[in-house]
């Protein structure tokens, strides 16, 4: 696929939406020291930026979630692809990125 390709594609998926029970599904493993919902709740806040408490308090399917969630739960989906390739491929990272 060619660059522009990629690029248009992106786009496409940028817009769509992620419900945080279809995120949680992707990124969050089933542990057994710790309850599934905790560990799901943590993990959206941590995609948000928000605090656990509040996400907490969207109900136990999430759906009392602000109408803007599931587009930072795609950004946030597609940055841990990204970061899931370069661990696993050992892709170099561009000179002008950011280090930790």
């Amino acid at each position: 696929m060619q660059v522009r390709g990629v690029e248009e594609r992106i786009d496409q998926v940028l817009g769509q939406p992620l419900e945080p029970s279809e995120y949680c599904h992707r990124w969050v493993r089933q542990d057994s020291t710790r309850g599934y919902r905790k560990t799901c709740v943590n993990a959206i806040a941590a995609a948000t930026g928000l605090s656990p408490h509040t996400v907490k308090d969207w109900g136990s399917d999430f759906s009392k979630r602000p109408q803007y969630v599931p587009l930072l739960l795609r950004r946030a989906d597609l940055l841990n692809q990204f970061q899931q390739l370069v661990q696993n491929q050992s892709l170099p990272l561009p000179p002008d990125f950011p280090q930790e």
